[in-house]
């Protein structure tokens, strides 16, 4: 164990930077769009939602970009054992099991999401009380919306995938970022070991990505009610899982050096 926490601990050192800068941003940018689109908000505005005012203003944008940012720098931070001294070659001749190599990377990527998401969720916060402060002074806060953080994420499709409000919503974004970070460092290790066939489940996983966002996205009212997502959940997590093992075999046999 002491072998996985050092690798650990050295694998989130390198992307530290990264990941504070990152959440830096995304702590500050919904502050400067929300104060944008308020600017002129007076008693004869139209009063958007807040859900709908912090996609209106740009904020989701702005916090898509940051994150495939941080997917970028993790690819990054792979890569780099490839360049220079071909640190890869240190990594598989050091004495732990080398599906140690494989879990400190991959967690190391899945805490740095976390933080992410996290402060992602502490700036929604800050946004909606910024914005609550400015609507108490106009007509002595006649326009502010009683509990109107709580029923943002209730109304809101986006706030939903980052905060869950039941089991299968919470299985659902589990098991979305789940297979985001193990099939982005599936990718890189099927093609630093030209095992191009490994693209096959990773397009069948986008696919289904793809429809549990547009899913989950859509207005309630488009779909009626909103159907099961157990089974895309677990499809999900079982593609994940073959991501996981076959990087770990990959990794066991040298196949990516």
């Amino acid at each position: 164990m002491k072998g996985f926490y050092r690798l650990l601990n050295y694998e989130f050192s390198t992307m530290l930077r990264a990941v504070l800068l990152l959440c830096l941003g995304t702590l500050i940018s919904p502050l400067l769009f929300l104060n944008t689109a308020i600017r002129d908000l007076s008693i004869y505005s139209v009063h958007e939602r807040f859900e709908d005012l912090y996609v209106s203003s740009g904020c989701v944008i702005v916090f898509l970009i940051y994150l495939v940012t941080l997917f970028a720098f993790f690819v990054k931070s792979v890569y780099a054992n490839y360049w220079g001294s071909k640190s890869i070659y240190t990594l598989l001749t050091l004495p732990v099991r080398r599906e140690t190599v494989y879990f400190s990377k991959l967690l190391a990527f899945a805490i740095g999401l976390a933080i992410l998401l996290s402060v992602q969720i502490f700036s929604v916060w800050l946004g909606y009380g910024w914005v609550a402060s400015k609507l108490k002074h106009l007509n002595e806060g006649q326009f502010l919306m009683a509990n109107g953080l709580f029923l943002a994420f209730i109304r809101s499709e986006f706030l939903r995938i980052l905060l869950p409000m039941n089991i299968s919503g919470l299985l659902s974004s589990a098991s979305l970022w789940i297979t985001v970070l193990t099939g982005i460092y599936y990718a890189v290790l099927c093609e630093r070991s030209k095992r191009y066939w490994g693209f096959v489940p990773i397009a069948a996983a986008i696919v289904v990505l793809i429809y549990v966002i547009n899913h989950r996205l859509a207005p309630p009212a488009y779909y009626g009610i909103h159907h099961d997502l157990y089974l895309p959940s677990i499809l999900l997590l079982s593609l994940s899982g073959f991501f996981m093992w076959h990087s770990i075999r990959l990794i066991q046999k040298g196949a990516i050096a």
